[in-house]
């Protein structure tokens, strides 16, 4: 024992053998507390936020991530947040982490009101800057791209890229439904899922205008309990139980909806923990 260490013992009179395990537990400190899955999973993956020509572009690659059989996946948010307010306070890394997809995530800057440019219309474009600085390779299964609220907007200058092979339009059907249906029609291998709640007029008409739309009335309380055929469906439309804002940042329905992408998982993932079990927001935590 450090003669300080002795010294402090003896003059406490401390003899017992718990009285000294305390007292070392209380110099060397507290041990730090065990990450939950979540967390674990997101820190073994690769991040880097890119500074892009038109605003910032966070990348997320989960260990494990192999492009021969993976996905590219690319999140855009919506109005009155950006890119950096969206990854942290969405907590999207660990979204995508219980998802546990074999996936390259991209989530590039996007209009934060009307009236304001789409940073990224180019989806080639954003896929090869990523590419060239990370060093990764886009995912050769297939490309999808999600968006939420205001979002529709980058996702409508996508539709003619011969790569975009499934979007997800999270409650962002605020107009132009015919131009989604094209999309969709122009080839049998193209893939929607659609979630309406505020947006649910625009929702029901795009469902009206697809036949064979596979309506789910709410999200399953579990991914497990989600129909076998949301999972092969061309166009699956979902009546969300959910406020606008919580499709996207309660883990819930994002991870759901990911699930829903035909694309292998990646081992024992967190994904075997409950849907919406996410770590406390950065905040509370103290950052990162």
């Amino acid at each position: 024992m450090p003669r300080a260490r002795s010294a402090l013992v003896a003059g406490l009179g401390v003899t017992t053998l718990a009285a000294v395990i305390w007292l070392g537990i209380a110099i060397a400190g507290d041990p730090a507390p065990a990450r939950d899955p979540i967390t674990t999973a997101v820190a073994a993956g690769r991040y880097q936020r890119i500074d892009g020509p038109r605003g910032p572009v966070h990348v997320w690659i989960p260990r494990g991530y192999h492009a021969d059989t993976g996905a590219t996946i690319v999140y855009v948010h919506g109005y009155w947040d950006n890119a950096d307010t969206a990854w942290t306070n969405h907590r999207l890394p660990e979204q995508f982490a219980l998802s546990a997809l074999n996936a390259l995530f991209i989530v590039p800057e996007a209009p934060t009101q009307r009236g304001v440019p789409v940073n990224y219309p180019d989806l080639g474009e954003l896929i090869r800057l990523v590419e060239e600085t990370t060093g990764e390779v886009r995912g050769a299964a297939l490309t999808a791209a999600l968006g939420h609220s205001g979002a529709f907007r980058t996702l409508e200058t996508w539709f003619d890229e011969a790569t975009l092979d499934h979007v997800v339009m999270i409650d962002a059907l605020y107009g132009d439904e015919d131009r989604v249906v094209r999309w969709f029609e122009a080839s049998p291998a193209h893939r929607l899922i659609t979630i309406g709640e505020d947006t649910v007029m625009g929702t029901e008409a795009v469902a009206d205008k697809i036949p064979g739309t596979l309506t789910l009335d709410q999200f399953p309380p579990s991914y497990e309990l989600m129909p076998a055929a949301a999972k092969t469906a061309r166009h699956v439309y979902i009546r969300a139980q959910y406020g606008h804002m919580q499709l996207v940042n309660q883990g819930v329905a994002l991870p759901a909806v990911l699930r829903l992408i035909p694309v292998e998982l990646l081992g024992d993932g967190p994904w075997q923990q409950p849907l919406g079990s996410l770590p406390p927001p950065v905040d509370a935590r103290g950052g990162r």
